[in-house]
């Protein structure tokens, strides 16, 4: 089969060699077109459209030619989308050809009006009436994509099989319709506006009180779980600790270096090839002590939460209902909270 497509290729690539805009081209892009080309023609010949589709378009990138458009549009068919190959098949028909063109550059544009007449008989129409609001108004799509207000009532071509339609706005909504097309058939679709479907707010789920069930009195069952999450941020605690203590540790040491070398190179005097290491390690310095001001924050925060969740899960048989809430301010960090 791919043999059968040998011949019509051969005249396509000498197309692309004398198209317009190949002399602005380097000698690598011509030869990648032409390869991309050539195996969307193997991809047409054993009817995978898709890669066809895709190949010609990589093509076209580079080289235009009305022949990779003409394969583009009967992929397209073959696809089902038929007002997709309709409009490729349109601009090939206006495409103006050169003196004396060459018979496949000839042929594809002389082709695209005979496809056009067959695939008006195989367009479905429709055309999209909203009721309860003016087309303006609202947001009509189609297959979940949005249709232009302009073209809402308009008769428009769509491809033929089954399509949703919705119409949406803030004064409400329009139930999906799903309606199936035939080939050549036109349908009108009445979309109609209701007010209870309109755009309802987000349910914010309620906020439960540590240690609260479901009437606000303490479960027996949340004091092990506070334990357990209070025991979890000692544990987060102590780690931020840590880091702090290494961060300003070696935040220190950054200083120690920068001060030696300062003192080095000759101190105010010091030249300006090595001002640059000085500079480097107390932009060092500086950033270890931000990372360390901030595991110390996040170390703190986490173990007076931790202290606090043990002894609320200590607490779990008193009926009143604790809640935490932790804080950052401007150089402070802590929790807040009613116990």
């Amino acid at each position: 089969m791919v043999l059968r497509w040998a011949r019509p290729w051969g005249v396509l690539v000498g197309l692309c060699l004398v198209a317009p805009s190949v002399s602005a081209l380097s000698d690598e892009e011509r030869s990648g077109a032409r390869a991309a080309a050539n195996q969307g023609v193997e991809a047409f010949a054993e009817q995978r459209w898709a890669e066809a589709i895709e190949l010609f378009s990589r093509a076209e990138a580079v080289i235009h030619s009305p022949v990779h458009l003409s394969f583009i549009a009967r992929a397209e068919v073959k696809l089902g989308h038929l007002v997709k190959a309709s409009e490729i098949f349109n601009r090939i028909k206006r495409e103006p050809l050169p003196p004396n063109p060459p018979k496949a550059l000839a042929d594809a544009v002389s082709n695209a009006s005979v496809q056009l007449e067959e695939l008006e008989e195989q367009l479905a129409y429709v055309q999209i009436q909203v009721k309860g609001a003016s087309a303006e108004a609202v947001t009509v799509t189609t297959d979940g994509l949005v249709v232009a207000p302009a073209l809402v009532t308009v008769r428009r071509p769509i491809d033929p099989g089954t399509h949703v339609f919705k119409a949406s706005s803030t004064l409400g909504g329009s139930e999906p319709q799903r309606v199936d097309f035939k080939p050549g058939e036109r349908k009108l679709v009445e979309l109609e506006i209701q007010p209870e479907l309109a755009s309802r707010p987000a349910v914010v789920a309620p906020v439960v009180a540590v240690g609260a069930g479901e009437n606000g009195e303490a479960s027996p069952r949340s004091g092990t779980g506070l334990r357990i999450g209070g025991y979890t941020a000692l544990g987060v605690g102590v780690v931020g600790a840590a880091l702090g203590t290494v961060f300003i540790l070696g935040a220190k040491s950054k200083g120690d270096q920068a001060d030696t070398a300062y003192d080095d190179c000759g101190g105010a005097s010091c030249p300006t090839a090595d001002r640059g290491r000085v500079q480097a390690l107390e932009d060092d310095q500086a950033r270890d002590k931000t990372f360390a001001v901030v595991s110390f924050g996040v170390g703190g925060a986490a173990i007076a939460t931790g202290i606090s969740l043990l002894i609320l899960g200590h607490q779990q048989a008193s009926p009143q209902t604790a809640s935490i809430t932790p804080y950052l301010g401007y150089r402070s960090i802590g929790l807040k909270g009613a116990f």
